[in-house]
């Protein structure tokens, strides 16, 4: 009868060699942050208050601990729903976009990094249905978010971040807008500019995707 092989210590994985294999596997090349940006119902904000960080990751794992309790992963819950709008804190701040950018660089134009650059902008105007918008609208965001993170949008080295602004208009005749702005720093060429605003344009489904400058 033969024996069985014993085991040695280089066939075995520990819970310590099996945690780095994981988290080898779901590692980003780059580390993300996550911005709100604010207006006040009861006064004008400078910059410096009107955008805050919130959170920051370079894994997949960690992006989905954030993701999963935050609330705006459901756009309802943080951006207007149609019907109300919300404000948190006692300052009572009215949250106007959501931003995911790459660490070390503000969704702001004059944040050097993004100067001389461009973003694609994607305008989504509600006159119906404004829970199958949302329905629609987490899930491509958050595609878009994880494309990006994980390097399968065209020339994703060029993408310093992704912006998901709230455009509504409270005048008069309240027009409900949306928009995803996808922001690219300078230096690539108009021919891949071209290429990428036809996947955007594909996988957000906006047909009418639009090229703009960013300019301070």
């Amino acid at each position: 009868m033969e024996s069985k092989p014993t085991k040695t210590s280089k066939d075995i994985i520990t819970p310590e060699k099996k945690t780095d294999i994981l988290l080898n596997s779901v590692q980003f090349s780059k580390s993300w942050t996550f911005w709100e940006t604010y207006t006040s119902k009861t006064k004008k904000l400078d910059y410096a208050d009107s955008k805050k960080l919130i959170f920051k990751w370079n894994d997949l794992i960690t992006f989905f601990q954030f993701w999963n309790k935050y609330p705006g992963n459901d756009i309802k819950n943080v951006l207007f729903d149609g019907n109300n709008i919300k404000y948190f804190f006692n300052e009572k701040y009215r949250i106007t976009s959501m931003n995911i950018f790459q660490e070390g660089i503000e969704p702001m134009w004059e944040d050097e990094q993004n100067k001389g650059g461009k973003y694609f902008q994607c305008d989504y105007q509600i006159k119906h249905n404004m829970e199958t918008f949302s329905q629609l609208a987490n899930s491509h965001w958050k595609k878009l978010a994880l494309c990006i993170m994980g390097g399968t949008v065209p020339y994703c080295e060029y993408i310093n971040g992704i912006r998901f602004v709230d455009k509504t208009d409270f005048g008069r005749g309240k027009i409900i807008m949306f928009r995803m702005e996808i922001w690219v720093k300078k230096g690539l060429e108009e021919n891949k500019l071209n290429e990428l605003k036809s996947f955007l344009s594909t996988h957000l489904g906006c047909p009418n995707i639009i090229q703009k400058d960013i300019s301070a």
